[in-house]
C-alpha cells in the first residue's frame, strides 16, 4: 500500500497495526524533509516506540537509507515473540 501523508502519522500508523495485531510484520517509507532530517527520523522512531511500549508489545524496529533514494527511509517492523 502506497499512502501520501505525513511522517508522525505514518509512524503512527504502522506502530498501530502492530499495536493491535492487524499486522505482525510490515515495511514502510518516510519521506524526510529538506532539512532537519535525522531529527525526523528519530522523531518518527519515537513515535512507534512509545507506541508500542504503551500496548506492551516487543519489536523490532529497523530503519535504513537506502543507497539509491537519499530523501527517504526505509523501516521495517515487527512483533517479536508472544
Amino acid at each position: 500500500m502506497d499512502i501520501a501523508t505525513s511522517r508522525p502519522r505514518i509512524a503512527a500508523l504502522v506502530a498501530g497495526w502492530i499495536a493491535r495485531g492487524d499486522a505482525r510484520h510490515t515495511i514502510f517509507n518516510l519521506k524526510l524533509p529538506m532539512k532537519k532530517r535525522y531529527d525526523e527520523v528519530r522523531r518518527c522512531e519515537a513515535i512507534i516506540v512509545e507506541t508500542l511500549a504503551r500496548a506492551g508489545v516487543r519489536h523490532a524496529l529497523r530503519l535504513r537509507q537506502l543507497y539509491h533514494d537519499r530523501e527517504e527511509v526505509t523501516g521495517y517492523l515487527a512483533r517479536t515473540g508472544s
